[in-house]
């Protein structure tokens, strides 16, 4: 009798843990998901595609325009946008209900930019940084706005772009009670706020240096952590705990969108920085010299890390530890991408098309695509991925596509 009670403890135990890793496999609940690196644990994904693309299972054109992704937590998707001139967010369940949708604040900007920055789920909040500025934390079960910080007024805040003081597109990054957001400009760098009241936690010191539409990642240890990042015209690293700032390299390329990988960060044409162990030695592992997609990023995916060029067509893989150029497909141009089950996804910003990728060793074959059927302009917003869903941005339109395969009518073809 004992060893039976034994044995359902141990069966009660493997099966609490199964529900525990297939829901932290099915959220997605910040800018490029769980870790910011564009790779999702989902598995038993479609490995290839119909001549059509995957099922459409529902769209909707009531988020406003932008360019923000769509972010996944507990199968409730929420998703920033601007209406005429006001900033709001949008929640969704699964099947595209409208569960709330609520104005946040003005979105102003000289060119009319739909909203850009990714909301961030922690804790039962979202955070998000409308175009203006305002860092704003909003319930996520209601919509109803609880406090809300402007860079510009508060920090002194500065956007990338000279010609558009208030630009901003950064993503909060929200770890252990901090928002932590980079102002940029004369009075400070990065900033820590209080995620229940908005107060300053702390101030770095000001490099002079603006806002770069970066959106900060994380790299921990047992004993620290770090705040990895970069403005316009410096790569830094700042004390989680602190805001010192420990490592600052002048650097002339932009890309907006850095890939982090354990102690290890990837600034897409720029170099990929190693810290080491104990946190207190930054080294430049290899120079990055080719002009790649500042807004789309890159993944990675084994020991190799995909990404796509710029200006020319082309999506190639490169060594992680070398930065050698492994494979190479001209079939792709200026794309964001995904991984997932052993496939990359790209969705590329002028063509509007979005790929099924496998990689291998030493080749990248298109195994699928299709192109995006709603919404116009720029297609420069992120997807996302989460419980068997593909979700897809396009102007005020977001897409759900069944990449399932199973229980999709996709996958029967």
């Amino acid at each position: 009798m004992k060893n039976t009670q034994i044995n359902y403890a141990k069966i009660a135990s493997i099966v609490a843990f199964f529900f525990i890793c297939l829901n932290i496999n099915a959220q997605w609940p910040q800018f490029r998901g769980p870790n910011r690196d564009g790779f999702s644990n989902e598995i038993n994904l479609l490995k290839t595609w119909p001549t059509e693309g995957p099922e459409l299972v529902w769209s909707s054109d009531t988020i406003g325009d932008g360019f923000s992704s769509a972010i996944i937590h507990d199968k409730i998707i929420y998703v920033s946008g601007r209406r005429d001139s006001s900033a709001i967010i949008t929640a969704f369940d699964l099947n595209g209900k409208l569960i709330w949708q609520e104005n946040i604040g003005i979105s102003n900007n000289k060119f009319n930019w739909g909203e850009s920055s990714t909301p961030t789920f922690y804790n039962g909040k979202l955070y998000t940084i409308t175009i203006p500025g305002d860092v704003c934390c909003v319930d996520a079960k209601t919509g109803a706005l609880e406090w809300k910080v402007n860079l510009p007024h508060k920090f002194g805040g500065q956007s990338s772009d000279y010609f558009i003081e208030d630009l901003f597109c950064e993503s909060p990054l929200v770890v252990d009670g901090k928002v932590i957001v980079t102002p940029g400009g004369n009075n400070t760098t990065v900033v820590a706020l209080n995620r229940t009241s908005g107060e300053t936690i702390w101030v770095s010191k000001t490099i002079s240096d603006r806002n770069s539409y970066v959106s900060p990642v994380l790299v921990q240890n047992k004993n620290k952590k770090l705040i990895v990042t970069r403005t316009k015209e410096n790569v830094l690293a700042v004390d989680f705990y602190t805001g010192d700032i420990v490592y600052q390299k002048k650097v002339y390329t932009e890309g907006f969108v850095p890939l982090p990988n354990k102690n290890q960060v990837y600034f897409p044409h720029c170099m990929l920085l190693d810290i080491d162990t104990s946190f207190s030695s930054f080294n430049s592992l290899w120079q990055d010299t080719l002009s790649l997609n500042v807004w789309g990023g890159a993944v990675k995916v084994n020991d190799q890390i995909f990404a796509t060029y710029e200006t020319t067509s082309g999506i190639f893989s490169l060594d992680w530890e070398t930065g050698k150029q492994v494979a190479f497909n001209k079939g792709i141009r200026g794309a964001n991408l995904l991984a997932a089950d052993g496939m990359i996804y790209s969705y590329e910003d002028k063509r509007g098309r979005v790929s099924l990728l496998k990689p291998t060793e030493d080749s990248i074959k298109i195994v699928g695509f299709f192109k995006v059927p709603l919404g116009e302009g720029a297609n420069l917003a992120h997807m996302s991925i989460a419980n068997g869903l593909l979700f897809v941005r396009h102007g005020k339109f977001l897409m759900a596509y069944d990449i399932k395969q199973t229980g999709s009518k996709s996958s029967k073809n």
